[in-house]
């Protein structure tokens, strides 16, 4: 009885802590993305306008400190106890190998078609890309 009572309380701990990693990369990743995309444009065009607007207050708002804590501390913390969850997880659920072969199986099984629609997305991202460029200017 004690083991059903305790694979409940793992897997609902689970998703609790894949959010709070996301949430602890999330700060990063937004400056991150922000500082590419203001390259992207000239400043007075969106999104470049809003990615300026987010780098310079992140630019005087966050110290050298709080930088080493936004880069490396958080994504390090993520990164670590990440790892240590999955292999954790990977050690105690033979589930979880067996499914993991089976997905790998698929995706040998089906990787023409996968490649394929890959080129498909690709190409349809290139085009409205280039349509978006052709139509602003």
């Amino acid at each position: 009885m004690e083991s059903v009572g305790n694979e409940r309380y793992g897997m609902f701990r689970l998703p609790i802590f894949a959010v709070c990693e996301w949430l602890l990369i999330l700060p990063a990743t937004v400056f991150l993305a922000a500082a590419a995309l203001r390259l992207l444009q000239p400043r007075e065009y969106e999104p470049a306008r809003s990615s300026w607007i987010i780098f310079e207050w992140t630019m005087t708002h966050v110290s050298r400190f709080g930088a080493a804590i936004l880069f490396i501390a958080m994504p390090g913390v993520v990164l670590i106890a990440g790892c240590a969850t999955l292999v954790r997880n990977w050690r105690q659920e033979p589930g979880l190998r067996h499914d993991s072969a089976m997905m790998l199986a698929i995706l040998r099984r089906h990787l023409p078609f996968g490649l394929l629609a890959a080129a498909v997305l690709l190409a349809g991202t290139i085009l409205t890309a280039v349509m978006v460029h052709v139509v602003t200017d």
